[in-house]
């Protein structure tokens, strides 16, 4: 990985979650600690320079879960976001703000319930995008997954995207390079009681 290329990590949390019911799916019990603290571990041991998590504002004990993680930037808007791009956007804003970022660094997003992403897999990402002007995908088998980074020249992009179009805009296949990894290696997200529940119990098996 060249030495000036910083790479900051972005983790929406921002969501209501309503297909979990009345659980904060990112509060539940995970390997001794949270699913959020297993998220912020796997980013705060990787070489990401720094990762920035947005939360509502009404979601406190989130708020303060994420508050037990310094080298993570908690950005509380006045207003909730409307869907994942705009949490994405106020995180670009922050990080535009905070570190100053050059054309040679990269910004990170992956989904803020994901449990089994490991530092690992968000290390091998940045160093497939060390040598990369294009935005890096990884491919598990055939589906392709998260983290995904990008270039920070983008940046001017996702605020020009439309009402209709998502993140995912971006990752057109012509300004794509594909990082291809073992369908194993795949990340699962948590979106449903019973998802939460298999993954959980795969995880104390393993």
């Amino acid at each position: 990985m060249k030495a000036q290329m910083k790479c900051f990590g972005i983790i929406p949390a921002a969501g209501q979650s309503l297909r979990m019911g009345s659980q904060h799916k990112l509060l539940l019990p995970w390997n001794k600690v949270t699913v959020i603290d297993q998220v912020l571990l796997a980013w705060t041991e990787s070489h990401a320079d720094r990762v920035v998590v947005i939360v509502r504002k009404d979601d406190v004990q989130l708020q303060k879960a994420c508050r037990r993680w310094p080298n993570a930037d908690l950005v509380i808007p006045e207003e909730d976001p409307p869907d994942m791009k705009s949490s994405i956007q106020l995180g670009l804003q922050h990080i535009a703000a905070a570190y100053d970022p050059g054309e040679s660094d990269r910004w990170m997003v992956a989904p803020a319930d994901l449990p089994t992403l490991t530092a690992e897999l968000v290390n091998r990402v940045i160093e497939a995008s060390s040598d990369s002007d294009s935005v890096v995908v990884p491919r598990f088998g055939e589906r392709r997954g998260h983290p995904v980074t990008f270039p920070w020249s983008l940046v001017p992009e996702v605020f020009k995207l439309c009402a209709a179009q998502g993140i995912n805009s971006l990752t057109v296949a012509d300004c794509v390079q594909w990082l291809d990894l073992p369908a194993d290696d795949h990340p699962a997200d948590i979106d449903t009681p019973a998802e939460y529940m298999r993954l959980r119990d795969e995880q104390e098996r393993s």
